[in-house]
């Protein structure tokens, strides 16, 4: 055989091997994640409920029974702004996973949508699918694009839709919860009982507008039947758990059913916050706010009622609450939330250690809890239930009165929020910092007492404004504040919210699921390399912040000066004296206003040039590493080219023969 046919054969032969072995490769279904946090490839647990849909399978109570069999409907936007491109993959792959893996009763339909295809108009008129608005600044051209990212199950006559997966959500947990919602029979109920903190959304009679539910309740009702409760009658039996919003915004009717509740054994998520930050008028300390009337805020309504004895409802299950004391904690492990007032206190990291670790099931494994002028919680001594530690503040913790935090001088408008305090940082710590109990959870005791007495299964927090609607937004993005698709910031408030409610229902299926987050990882030889020039940046600030202090005390004291000089001036009375000291401070205070004022202009200026020298230093140090992107990665292919390059003329050079090779003479 001729080397030309030769070398043709061998070419088509390896053209046939990698068609087969990419064909064998596609039939065979084999997969692989090779990612260190594993996210596109589903979890056991998620392969086997796939694996069983349209299949007999044996259900809680063992019992067997046939999974309905589940389409899948997925509308995923064929081009996606850069931070979402991670998002679309995991989807793309965790959908196609399920695909090759799941049961004869499942199927999956993944449809990529253009902005006015025939798909995207099925999406949104029979799912109610919309596409989101998102901006695109790829390639410095700033532009708005319409993207599908939501999905549709439909089982039988249930239907669960997803209509949009933001960065923050886990695609495996949002797509197990969603079949796990249209295969079971039934929603487990979560009841919330009725109170002043509107939680369930309410109507304004005076300002005659809706008030709007918590998003709270929308992402309860994801997993659960929602319902809401009217205080002071029997809770149905149909309820699985209870959340109390606001201990004390009930009155002793309410009270006296909470407690039957509770001693009857029943699940119970209850918040006990000192100081509402929404709305200081529900702290425990104020009375109860009068039901609207018809006639306006001088209408005449009827009478609020009496607050009931909430102290003693928690004492009933072993629980002591100092409902004055706004919790603080001197530690902040996020660096973002450095000046942050110390009353807003962050859970997570504690000397390079994880305060979650080895806690309580509903907080291990997740990152960062933030709450907002929470509150106390204590044990009872004596008392016969077991109360165990949740959410705790680190070694640093304290608390301060109520009482610095409001105003109520104001009749008109009653209790409002004055804000932090000038010398809030300066308040005189309680004696012996120590951990502080932020949030627990209460169990047993109902072996003692009554003989017909239940063991106590609640969750105790002391604060709601956790469970604010701009944690929610927050969790949605995932803690990508500037839109570079990384984590800034992660709170897990919301994951915590789902993982207690499921806790107290020992429903532990998607506990696990919700902690599988991406970890986005920084540039860390940027983030070195910019680390000094932070640094420097910091060390600027603190000197023209204590420069432009020392000029202003350097003014107060010429004041001083001048007041003290004037008292101490002989042979006028005191009545003048009292005018000269006026006109002085009168003067000086015109004075040192100018002064201050000009410090404060020049202060600002040092800030604005001191941003502008870091942000450059940041700009040299990206420009060098792009050159770097730009330079270095042919350098390996280029250096390969040449090893082979001069291989080949030295091995030509050796084939040819000494009689043919030019001597230079």
């Amino acid at each position: 055989m001729k080397p030309r046919i030769h070398s043709l054969a061998r070419l088509l032969a390896l053209v046939v091997i990698v068609g087969s072995t990419t064909y064998m490769a596609q039939r065979s279904n084999g997969r692989a994640d090779l990612t260190s946090e594993g996210l596109s490839q589903i979890t056991p647990d998620t392969e086997t409920l796939i694996r069983s849909i349209g299949t007999e399978a044996a259900n809680a109570d063992g019992e067997t029974s046939l999974v309905p069999p589940v389409v899948v409907t997925a509308y995923i936007s064929k081009e996606v702004p850069r931070p979402y491109v991670p998002l679309r993959s995991r989807m793309l792959n965790i959908l196609r996973e399920m695909e090759a893996s799941g049961g004869p009763g499942l199927t999956v339909r993944i449809y990529e949508p253009g902005p006015f295809s025939e798909e995207a108009q099925e999406a949104i008129e029979k799912y109610g699918i919309v596409p989101r608005p998102l901006v695109s600044a790829d390639g410095g051209k700033v532009d708005t694009m319409q993207v599908f990212l939501g999905m549709a199950f439909t089982s039988g006559p249930r239907e669960e839709v997803v209509p949009f997966l933001d960065r923050g959500l886990s695609v495996e947990y949002e797509i197990v919860r969603a079949l796990e919602v249209v295969t079971q029979p039934k929603k487990r109920v979560v009841g919330i009982i009725r109170d002043d903190t509107k939680i369930m959304g309410d109507f304004d009679l005076q300002s005659r507008r809706r008030i709007p539910r918590w998003r709270v309740v929308d992402e309860l009702e994801k997993q659960y039947e929602v319902r809401s409760l009217n205080p002071g009658t029997p809770i149905p039996p149909d309820v699985d758990v209870m959340f109390i919003p606001q201990v004390s915004s009930l009155s002793q009717p309410g009270l006296d059913v909470v407690q039957a509740y509770l001693l009857a054994g029943r699940p119970a998520l209850i918040i006990a916050d000192p100081m509402p930050f929404f709305n200081p008028k529900l702290a425990p300390g104020q009375p109860m706010i009068p039901p609207p009337s018809q006639g306006g805020m001088m209408g005449g309504g009827a009478p609020a009622e009496d607050k009931g004895n909430y102290r003693a409802l928690l004492a009933s299950i072993g629980l002591d609450w100092p409902d004055d004391h706004v919790a603080f904690d001197l530690e902040n492990p996020e660096p973002q939330l450095a000046e942050a007032p110390r009353s807003i206190v962050v859970l997570g990291q504690r000397n390079g250690t994880s305060q979650f670790a080895g806690g309580d099931i509903s907080v291990d494994g997740l990152a960062q809890i933030v709450l907002l002028f929470s509150g106390e919680l204590r044990p009872l001594s004596g008392a016969q239930t077991t109360v165990t530690p949740v959410l705790t503040t680190g070694t640093k913790g304290g608390w301060d009165p109520f009482e610095k935090f409001v105003d109520d001088s104001n009749f008109l408008f009653g209790l409002q929020f004055r804000g932090v305090p000038q010398d809030y940082h300066k308040l005189a710590a309680q004696d012996g910092l120590e951990n502080m109990k932020l949030g627990v959870r209460v169990t047993g005791g109902g072996s003692s007492g009554d003989a017909n007495g239940k063991d106590i299964n609640a969750i105790v927090l002391s604060d709601l404004d956790m469970f604010a609607d701009s944690f929610f937004s927050f969790h949605e993005r995932g803690g990508d504040l500037d839109g570079d698709g990384l984590i800034d910031m992660r709170f897990d408030n919301v994951t915590f919210l789902l993982n207690a409610i499921d806790s107290l229902l020992d429903d532990q299926r998607f506990i696990e699921l919700r902690k599988r987050q991406p970890e986005f990882r920084r540039l860390s030889e940027v983030d070195d390399m910019t680390k000094k020039a932070n640094e420097e940046r910091q060390a600027r600030l603190k000197s023209a912040s204590e420069a432009a202090e020392g000029k202003i005390q350097e003014a107060q004291a010429s004041l001083d000066q001048a007041v003290a000089a004037i008292r101490a001036e002989t042979g006028i009375d005191d009545r003048t004296k009292e005018i000269k000291i006026r006109a002085a401070e009168e003067a000086e205070n015109r004075r040192l206003q100018g002064q201050t004022e000009q410090i404060e202009r020049e202060k600002a200026q040092e800030i604005d040039k001191i941003k502008a020298d870091h942000a450059r230093k940041v700009d040299e140090v990206r420009d060098r590493i792009r050159v770097a992107a730009i330079l270095v990665p042919p350098l390996p292919a280029i250096l390969f080219g040449l090893v082979v390059f001069i291989r080949k003329r030295r091995r030509e050079s050796s084939t040819i023969p000494e009689s043919r090779k030019r001597r230079d003479s």
